[in-house]
């Protein structure tokens, strides 16, 4: 029984084609991907099905009936559920709340919603106290709770670890067993190949193939769109030469590092998260930060931020410079920038005017700041005067890495660089990375959950576990399992 019936589906933004006669079907009992490079479309499709952005042209019908001039939420009656890429969680409401928000428009309860969250006793918690895998837990069991027919999923798996993408990929076959038709955007085409039952490819907003994940292994537009992502498994990172240890190189000059962390603890509420963690990023070298999700490493970088409440113990020092508690507009001055998983853009304003932002106040003109971003991410050279929210997720974690060095810091923390992209986009990034890293003396500290991208650009790795620091060494010595 064919659940969701797409044909001709056009969204345009002004004179940008976005998507373009796309044409899709969704049967019940079954999970659909949908993959394509960063600003293929795949959101846009799924917005235009959910009714968050208007369609141009196309039909769509949920269960037979016509949908594409209804408003969002009567497509939710109907049967559309959805998640977000950014989450879009209820920040303000514990995590019970927000399944019940879409359990009780669905008919359901409180006992309904909780019991399928799989969170245990997290349901008083806010989602600001959750690891980035409960957090995206909570989100696609917060769809579910509105019991659709039809399931829409935008990068569910961006940030989980294995253990976490296993878990998801055998949850999405359930709900497909229970009746549901899945559609599964994401990055991971290992989950992809391995769980969908068909894959639709988009480049550039057009369908260029569909069929099994066997016959798509071999297809030569499907390798060309994904620059080889096919020929030998899920390609995050290019090979290159051992990254140079800054720390070992500016210790023996007796430089001081350019981030000291000492005896940091922090949490959320009366929750300690992370205990006593050290650790140093010399100026010039990049650091990854691993472990597995809820090991505490977001939380670590937001306390050295100063973005958690002044209940945070323990010393941070920039450049030698300490940095008061729950101060991050100190940070900020004394030389710290970060790029946070979830990537906070003013979604309203251009890409311009988020640089502009960056530099408001200082002694670097806006201009000069905008030609070094497309400098080193050209694909924003076009994008300048566009709005920030119409972005693909690649394109938008250019501009926020763009606005971060737009600050010229001395130390820059990014959270999951990788979190929802596509190999070419992490590739430009990492390159990016290393080059303020190698040629301007930034320390880079990165949590990255892809071992391989993190290890082939970080010289040395410290690895958390339960909120401590269990170990530390050159990148080398820590294998890709």
């Amino acid at each position: 029984m064919t659940r969701l019936e797409v044909r001709g589906l056009t969204v345009r933004f002004g004179p940008v084609d976005a998507v373009t006669d796309v044409d899709l079907d969704l049967a019940a009992g079954t999970v659909t991907g949908l993959i394509g490079p960063n600003g293929a479309g795949k959101t846009t499709v799924i917005d235009a099905l959910t009714g968050f952005v208007p369609v141009t042209s196309g039909r769509i019908s949920v269960d037979g009936k016509a949908v594409e001039r209804l408003p969002a939420h009567v497509r939710a009656r109907l049967g559309l559920g959805r998640t977000f890429q950014s989450l879009e969680l209820f920040e303000d409401l514990t995590v019970g709340e927000n399944l019940l928000v879409a359990a009780e428009a669905a008919g359901g309860g409180a006992d309904w919603a909780e019991g399928g969250a799989g969170l245990g006793g997290a349901a008083d918690l806010l989602p600001a106290q959750l690891s980035n895998a409960q957090r995206r837990l909570v989100a696609l069991t917060r769809a579910v709770a509105g019991r659709p027919t039809v399931l829409l999923l935008d990068e569910p798996a961006a940030g989980l670890d294995p253990a976490g993408r296993q878990a998801l990929g055998v949850r999405l076959r359930r709900l497909a067993d229970d009746g549901a038709a899945v559609l599964l955007v994401d990055h991971d085409l290992d989950l992809v190949l391995d769980v969908c039952d068909s894959v639709t490819v988009l480049d550039r907003g057009r369908v260029i193939a569909a069929g099994s994940p066997a016959a798509l292994r071999a297809d030569p537009a499907v390798q060309a769109a994904y620059f080889g992502m096919f020929s030998g498994g899920f390609r995050t990172a290019p090979v290159q030469d051992p990254p140079p240890n800054g720390l070992a190189a500016a210790a023996a000059a007796g430089a001081t590092p350019a981030l000291e962390i000492r005896g940091l603890s922090a949490g959320y509420g009366r929750t300690e998260v992370v205990h006593d963690v050290d650790l140093e990023v010399g100026a010039g070298e990049m650091v990854a930060l691993l472990g597995r999700n809820g090991a505490g490493k977001t939380t670590t970088l937001l306390a050295t931020a100063g973005a958690l409440p002044r209940a945070a113990t323990g010393e941070v020092r920039i450049a030698g410079a300490s940095v008061p508690r729950g101060r991050p507009d100190v940070a900020a001055r004394r030389g710290l920038a970060c790029v946070p998983q979830e990537r906070s853009l003013f979604t309203q304003l251009s890409v311009a005017e988020n640089l502009r932002l960056a530099v408001a106040g200082g002694r670097r003109t806006v201009t000069a700041e905008t030609e070094r971003a497309v400098a080193r991410f050209p694909a924003l050279a076009g994008l300048l005067d566009r709005r920030a929210g119409l972005l693909s997720g690649g394109e938008q974690r250019m501009v926020a890495v763009a606005r971060a060095l737009a600050r010229h810091p001395k130390v820059l923390l990014v959270d999951e660089m990788s979190l929802g992209l596509g190999p070419r986009v992490v590739d430009d990034l990492g390159r990016v990375l290393r080059s303020v890293a190698e040629d301007e003396g930034t320390g880079v500290l990165l949590v990255e959950q892809h071992l391989d991208v993190a290890l082939a650009l970080a010289s040395r790795a410290y690895v958390m576990d339960r909120g401590r620091v269990v170990d530390e060494g050159p990148s080398a010595g820590f294998a890709v399992s």
